[in-house]
């Protein structure tokens, strides 16, 4: 018969538990939160059209880690439950089925009972995990073509779209408000809903540390440090989807910063452009139309050859006229698309943001010391704390253990 293992009392190992059982109730409104608000594309259209089947992607790859977490809840708790039972009566035979619950452990990972000062950092009080769903669009709340079209006269727009459409056969209101459809705070709504998910997923994952923590203090053996680098694989695993719901968030503000002033440079323009070269073909086209209206009340009708002739010259002389205010109405949308076309180019980068954090994961190279520097230096919410890298931690996904 062996002696008796150093191991944490049966309360502790309750707390641990019961610890876990409460994280595994925040995850599941965290993953509801990835697939509605982490998935609403609602407003992605126009410029923004082809980000709408990354965003949900992103939040379904998150939900399903998330899920994944939840489910493990429960294993570590069936496995704490069968350690406690049968460790306090460990014999050669039972030993290594013991040992058995948790998966090979790190190479070199540290002893955590070892830590000098260490059995008093950790604990098991649970930390609250806050969703608030994310405040309404702010900046372009009313839509920009609501905007503009408030801003301007509508009757002016159509009668000089008329003229435009009959010179170039484009349709000068689809060129200049059809790109700027949608909802360009959106990404701003995804900034705040990913950003949020990533905060509870490190308020989780620092919770489930300074428990692990609590009862890696009191426990020495191989079978504790198997324990220590299992609860080690899902805390840095779930603090690397916290990661990726960060660099997620980041690409959608970052996307946000560069469109808005780039929207903002569009509207500036097209407002510029109606004020000047569209009031002034406007002003042309209706002008022609009541030239001709007033030569046939001069003459003497449709078929009357003197009113013809006037007619016709009058006509040719105002064509040219409206030429001239159409190509430079053409010059000021040349200037607008070339805004678009930049707005396009920064949107790209948003999905292409998104993939990087996908495809990372895995990647992360562990370094098995980290958990007691990062703790000892930085304390159990080290995620939350600045110098920390998220596009480099979010490769640590791939450290999640089986949930079996």
């Amino acid at each position: 018969m062996a002696s008796v293992l150093n191991v944490p009392p049966t309360e502790d190992f309750t707390a641990f538990n019961g610890l876990v059982a409460r994280q595994g109730e925040h995850l599941g409104p965290m993953v509801d939160w990835t697939g509605k608000e982490c998935s609403d594309t609602d407003g992605l259209d126009g410029l923004l059209a082809f980000i709408k089947p990354y965003v949900p992607e992103a939040a379904h790859f998150l939900g399903d880690k998330l899920r994944l977490c939840q489910t493990g809840m429960g294993t570590i708790k069936d496995k704490v439950t069968t350690v406690d039972r049968e460790l306090r009566t460990e014999d050669e035979r039972n030993a290594s089925a013991i040992r058995a619950l948790f998966p090979e452990e790190l190479s070199g990972f540290p002893d955590i009972s070892t830590v000098s000062g260490g059995a008093n950092l950790g604990n098991f009080s649970d930390e609250a995990v806050t969703l608030k769903t994310p405040d309404p669009p702010k900046e372009f709340s009313q839509g920009v073509v609501g905007r503009l079209a408030g801003m301007k006269s509508g009757h002016e727009m159509i009668i000089a779209n008329k003229a435009y459409k009959m010179v170039t056969g484009e349709s000068l209101i689809d060129q200049l408000f059809k790109p700027l459809t949608g909802d360009w705070d959106r990404l701003m709504y995804l900034h705040d809903a990913y950003d949020t998910l990533g905060d509870a997923c490190y308020t989780v994952t620092a919770t489930l540390r300074k428990g692990s923590w609590k009862i890696g203090s009191e426990w020495k053996g191989d079978t504790a440090t198997a324990f220590d680098s299992y609860m080690f694989r899902w805390t840095m695993g779930l603090g690397g989807v916290g990661d990726a719901a960060k660099e997620v968030a980041k690409a959608c503000k970052d996307g946000y910063d560069t469109i808005l002033t780039l929207v903002r440079a569009a509207v500036g323009a097209i407002d510029q452009l109606i004020d000047s070269a569209i009031k002034a073909l406007a002003k042309e086209a209706l002008e022609m139309v009541a030239g001709d209206a007033a030569i046939e009340v001069v003459g003497l009708g449709p078929e009357d050859p003197v009113a013809d002739v006037v007619a016709l010259g009058w006509t040719a002389y105002k064509m040219v006229k409206i030429y001239e205010k159409v190509r430079a109405v053409v010059r000021g949308v040349t200037t607008i698309v070339t805004i678009f076309n930049n707005i396009e180019q920064a949107a790209k980068q948003i999905p292409d943001a998104i993939s990087k954090v996908t495809k990372s994961v895995g990647s992360f190279i562990n370094d098995d010391q980290s958990l007691t520097d990062y703790v000892e230096q930085r304390g159990f919410e080290f995620e939350k704390n600045s110098g920390w890298d998220p596009i480099l931690g979010a490769a640590r996904i791939g450290m999640l253990p089986s949930a079996t």
